[in-house]
């Protein structure tokens, strides 16, 4: 997807864009990025059960 913003007049890259597109030829980065977003998810799905199960006790009392 390339959005107006991302290319400059002359055709040349943003240099945010040409950070990122850096950034992801670097396997630290990638991995650490992955990491995080598995980090994150995970978090998630422990707080969407731990609220399910309080719905679940509030409407059986």
């Amino acid at each position: 997807m390339t959005s107006s913003k991302s290319v400059a007049v002359n055709g040349t890259y943003s240099p945010r864009v040409m950070e990122l597109r850096k950034k992801i030829h670097d396997a630290d980065y990638i991995d650490f990025a992955v990491q995080r977003i598995a980090q994150v998810l995970s978090r998630k799905i422990v707080e969407d059960s731990e609220q399910a199960l309080n719905r679940r006790r509030n409407e059986s009392k």
